[in-house]
């Protein structure tokens, strides 16, 4: 899953504890449960911190089976 196209400059960051990564972690959580579910808006509720917390240590390009996700949600 991509949250954005990479890009030089400002943009959503991941691997760092900015927002861009809260985004992503919300955004994955909320298609865990819904595939057709709409875009993550600021006012959203966080995401589980045990999935933000994965998916801010990815390191670089990873790759997240389901289950994978899946467990870090329930953490």
């Amino acid at each position: 899953m991509w949250l954005a196209p990479e890009r030089d400059g400002w943009g959503i960051g991941y691997g760092y504890s900015g927002n861009g990564c809260h985004t992503l972690a919300r955004l994955a959580d909320v298609l865990l449960d819904d595939i057709s579910a709409p875009a993550v808006r600021p006012n959203d509720p966080a995401a589980p911190r045990a999935l933000f917390e994965l998916l801010r240590d990815a390191p670089g390009t990873a790759t997240y089976t389901r289950a994978q996700l899946l467990a870090a949600r329930a953490g």
